[in-house]
């Protein structure tokens, strides 16, 4: 159930615009599309019913282009930033940091307040977390921001250790996670119970792990061979149910108790009409899904965090 306090009910599918920023995701081969191309696919979501989308600071022109495609719309838009304090920054120093990035934001944006602000990297929480969630609160009470939120970077046990009292705090109302049909962890630590019974709004980003579930075995780059056997049982757990790869991935995170709403990109507006499909798509089988749960019960960390990968890890 979405957190009473959200105002707007984010939609189902949550689309996700990194790609209309910059290149991304490992299995990416069209690039970054053109404005043109980025507002047809803006416009066939927000015409489909899609009401929520995602962005950062961090991802190229996206902020800018989401500014003018939804100049006059109400749109429920959901940005980041990442905190850098210099070593002993006070409470002041990072308040005023803080919002000279919001205030940045809201002009790409083109508004004058942020409906969702999530903080993108969770490591400056052990040294300035509660600064940090102070000013959050501020910028709340400020109007600058109507709800404040926390994006979980790489699902470690050393991040949840860190961040477990914050994700309880009632200082934000909305949590994003990482989790797909590879990676449980959110679900297996108890922080998904944890963040329902809070009565946070949760979004899930990298249902198909950046692409890498879409990845055929002679496409995977030497760092990420040992993701070869665990694909090879998705593969043959699609066809033995009988069920496509990419209904398995949205159906198995979409129907989770607690989730609220899945993130998902699109480099193209057929691809947004194929992710509508699937957010409306069947639920997969009970025994598929206790199958699943124990097939990938132990998938190698270095498969499931993209931050770990062979290669030059993508934003998050």
């Amino acid at each position: 159930m979405a957190n009473k306090k959200m105002g707007m009910v984010p939609s189902r599918l949550t689309l996700g615009t990194v790609q209309l920023g910059m290149p991304y995701g490992i299995h990416n081969r069209n690039g970054v599309p053109s404005e043109e191309s980025s507002f047809e696919l803006l416009r066939e979501a927000w015409e489909g019913g899609v009401v929520s989308f995602d962005t950062a600071s961090a991802y190229g022109q996206s902020e800018m282009l989401l500014g003018r495609f939804f100049e006059g719309k109400r749109p429920l838009i959901m940005t980041k930033i990442a905190m850098q304090p210099e070593p002993g920054a006070t409470p002041d120093m990072i308040e005023r940091d803080m919002r000279e990035k919001i205030e940045r934001s809201l002009v790409h944006l083109r508004l004058s307040v942020v409906p969702i602000l999530m903080l993108h990297n969770t490591d400056v929480m052990k040294h300035y977390g509660d600064a940090i969630s102070g000013s959050f609160r501020t910028m709340v009470r400020e109007g600058l921001v109507e709800k404040a939120g926390i994006s979980i970077s790489h699902n470690t046990k050393e991040e949840y250790e860190t961040m477990w009292k914050y994700l309880q705090d009632d200082s934000y109302d909305a949590i994003q996670i990482p989790m797909n049909m590879l990676d449980h962890r959110p679900l297996r630590n108890g922080c998904l119970d944890m963040l329902s019974r809070a009565g946070k709004t949760v979004f899930v980003r990298s249902v198909f792990l950046q692409g890498l579930i879409h990845m055929k075995a002679e496409e995977l780059p030497a760092g990420l061979q040992e993701a070869r056997g665990p694909l090879a049982v998705l593969r043959e757990l699609s066809e033995r149910y009988t069920i496509p790869l990419a209904q398995m991935a949205v159906s198995f995170i979409r129907d989770m108790p607690g989730v609220n709403s899945l993130i998902i990109g699109a480099e193209t507006r057929e691809q947004v009409r194929e992710n509508m499909a699937l957010i409306g798509g069947p639920a997969i089988p009970d025994r598929m899904r206790a199958e699943m749960m124990e097939l990938f019960r132990d998938v190698p960390e270095k498969v499931i965090t993209p931050g770990h990968w062979n290669r030059t890890a993508f934003p998050l």
